[in-house]
């Protein structure tokens, strides 16, 4: 059977827990530590160019610093790193915790796009597999947002450019 989305294996700081389906009623996929749309508003210059380059320095520090400790703050900075294999529609994945098919999970994983961002993902189990080390689960996402989607594809494209131009250069 053909997949219809693009998949790649990575190591990323993730963890993964099983909700209720009322907690996942109240819940929708969300991104932690991005930068807000203010960051975007084009500052006013200044007559001095020096001036302006420090001022948008100490901006976008600010930006980053801001990012990190919110996701510092929900948590993301502590997760262990753990190879996956995701999809925009998807994720598989090793869990501590016993899972079944039709359990619903709370994914939180931290990706690399264009700096570091905590994502909040929601999937249903599709399938599990019980292994000495765990269960080995694939869960399909649900109540993802486009504008999330379109950040998972952008990842997702981004890393296999990476990995074509490391086959390239050998």
């Amino acid at each position: 059977m053909e997949r219809e989305a693009a998949r790649i294996e990575v190591v990323v700081p993730v963890s993964v827990r099983k909700i209720s389906p009322e907690e996942l009623e109240n819940s929708i996929a969300r991104v932690v530590g991005e930068v807000p749309y203010l960051s975007y508003i084009q500052l006013q210059d200044t007559m001095d160019e020096a001036l302006n380059n420090w001022l948008k320095l100490i901006n976008a520090k600010l930006d980053y610093l801001i990012g990190l400790l919110t996701r510092e703050k929900e948590g993301f900075g502590d997760l262990p790193l753990q190879k996956v294999n995701l999809s925009e529609k998807g994720i598989s994945l090793k869990c501590h915790e016993k899972l079944n098919s039709g359990d619903f999970v709370e994914i939180k994983i931290v990706l690399d796009l264009f700096g570091p961002l905590g994502f909040y993902l929601y999937g249903r189990v599709v399938w599990a597999k019980d292994t000495p080390e765990g269960t080995l689960i694939g869960a399909e996402f649900v109540k993802l947002p486009i504008d999330i989607k379109e950040k998972l594809g952008l990842y997702i494209l981004n890393k296999e450019r990476e990995l074509i131009r490391e086959k390239r250069l050998g």
